[in-house]
């Protein structure tokens, strides 16, 4: 079968140089980017709370020991047992590298501490407990690839904290009463305020995440969650006071708020609806308040219904789950993010305006072209090294010196970028594509291509090619019925999402003309490039 000729961006990128590879900046991404079996281990670890970072991993380690050394190591018991369990029965290991297969061990060591509540535990009894830890931290895993088995399609809910949940509910059937204290114990507070039962619940509605009720302890997950993403911990303290004040609306007893027992869900569910599942945004920030309060009331509801158990996390899961539902349905400008693609909120809104930047361009540039208006540009801002290089380039294609370019010249660079130069050479597509580029170059519409004209064009390309990959994550979740190709009401709820209005019948006509079944990624790179 003969293959698909190369499409226009395909064929230009290789009259650029090859990008330079993004070394990590700073000590704390130069941290972000460690590897290897400790790195892995503290990513499970902050995964919790949805950052990856290994620095912050350790020091939730840190507030493990604090709060207790049987929690810290508890929770490594875990961690290690999930990740072993992983590495058995061979799943992905980069899941496994980025944490996703070890934190619902470690919450399971955590709420093991607390369970057993004693300062030093016998041998035998911290032996049993030891290996429920592992057993149960084992379990997590091959729970989770069975909800992946279960739940593979394209916005199917993740399973969060599930495992953890109905695990501890499990090793409280299982460990003697002997052995266990509640989970959720409500303790004197220093709080005699509202303002102060505030103050105080926010650092332990961050502790309690993971069941560390000290201060310090708390104050350490809020720091370990600032140093990956400040816009994650802002999103958890807009969660925190959410919940609580939504539960002392309800007669909540202020000590239990001040110690955050009444705010960790909100937390979670903030931070995950507001900047880790979605796209950060003003829509999410509203999703992520709802969700606060929602989590809130059913953590009510739960406690009343089955206060027989401990509630853990499973108001902030079935809130999750609940709202993003409803957001897909509801709120079709609010934009998920893949769940192979989730990394921070920081990233997340980066990939945002990458987007919105081509989008914008592609949009004014649709419209000049039906309305009949030549794009005259000024010359654009390019910076050094950029400058020279574009220049060399222009001088290095123009072989006869003339100040344009033409269809032979360009011809004549791409042939000599190409191994395979005689099937290209005979490739009636390519001088259709030549006469395409230079029809899109020709901003002034003069028939000539100068030098501004080509600046301005390769300076499109770059930009292009330095964001695909981020516009490929963004757009991913608009192809609804993953067929691989954008469509025009899919197109439409992509340029809704940055703000922009459909595209008028003139636009659809124009920009779907030749491929009514819809534009396949090379495609749609090439009407960015060349609209």
């Amino acid at each position: 079968m003969q293959a698909e000729s190369p499409s226009v961006y395909e064929r230009l990128q290789t009259l650029l140089p090859a990008p330079k590879p993004i070394e990590p900046t700073g000590w704390l991404n130069r941290a972000r980017a460690l590897e290897g079996p400790w790195a892995r281990g503290l990513r499970s670890v902050s995964q919790v709370i949805f950052i990856n970072h290994p620095l912050s991993g350790a020091l939730l380690l840190l507030a493990f020991w604090l709060s207790s050394p049987w929690m810290a190591g508890w929770a490594l018991v875990g961690m290690t047992a999930a990740n072993g369990v992983s590495h058995w029965m061979r799943l992905s290991p980069e899941l496994r590298n980025q944490g996703i297969h070890g934190f619902n061990g470690v919450l399971v060591g955590c709420a093991t501490a607390v369970l057993a509540n004693t300062p030093m535990p016998s041998a035998a009894n911290a032996a049993q407990l030891t290996l429920l830890v592992a057993i149960g931290g084992g379990l997590t895993t091959w729970m989770i690839e069975l909800w992946r088995l279960r739940f593979h399609r394209r916005g199917d809910p993740p399973v969060l904290t599930l495992p953890f949940c109905l695990i501890t509910w499990v090793l409280l059937a299982v460990v003697p009463p002997s052995l266990t204290t509640p989970l959720e114990a409500i303790q004197p507070a220093a709080a005699t305020t509202p303002l102060e039962t505030l103050l105080l619940g926010i650092p332990h509605s961050f502790g309690q995440v993971f069941l560390c009720s000290s201060l310090t302890s708390g104050c350490l997950v809020a720091i370990a969650v600032v140093i990956a993403s400040p816009m994650a911990a802002g999103l958890g303290v807009i969660g925190a006071i959410i919940g609580m004040t939504s539960s002392l609306i309800q007669g909540a007893d202020a000590s239990a708020v001040a110690q955050g027992l009444w705010g960790y869900n909100s937390v979670l569910t903030a931070i995950a609806l507001g900047g880790i599942f979605h796209t950060p945004s003003s829509r999410s920030i509203l999703l992520a308040m709802l969700g606060a309060s929602l989590a809130t009331l059913l953590q009510v509801l739960q406690i009343r219904m089955i206060g027989i158990l401990p509630p853990l996390t499973l108001s902030f899961v079935i809130t999750t789950w609940c709202l993003q539902g409803l957001a897909k349905r509801r709120l079709p400008a609010l934009i998920p993010v893949c769940l192979h693609a989730v990394v921070s909120p920081e990233e997340h809104r980066h990939r945002y305006y990458v987007t919105r930047v081509l989008l914008e361009r592609f949009r004014r540039h649709l419209q000049e072209r039906l309305a009949g208006i030549p794009t005259i540009s000024a010359p654009p801002v390019l910076e050094e090294p950029l400058n020279r290089q574009t220049q060399k380039l222009f001088a290095e294609l123009d072989r006869d010196q003339d100040g344009r370019l033409s269809i032979a010249e360009l011809r004549h660079a791409l042939m000599s970028n190409l191994i395979h130069r005689q099937a290209e050479n005979n490739d009636p597509l390519l001088d259709d594509q030549l006469n395409t580029v230079l029809a899109a170059m020709d901003l002034n519409q003069d028939g000539r291509i100068n030098r501004m004209e080509f600046g301005h064009f390769i300076q499109h390309l770059r930009r292009l090619r330095d964001g695909e990959d981020r516009l490929r994550l963004y757009l991913i979740p608009m192809d609804a019925n993953g067929d691989d190709h954008l469509e025009p009401n899919e197109l439409d709820r992509l340029l809704r999402s940055l703000g922009q209005t459909n595209l008028t019948s003139a636009e659809t006509n124009l920009v779907y003309a030749d491929h009514p079944e819809g534009l396949s990624w090379r495609q749609w790179i090439d009407q960015l490039l060349l609209a």
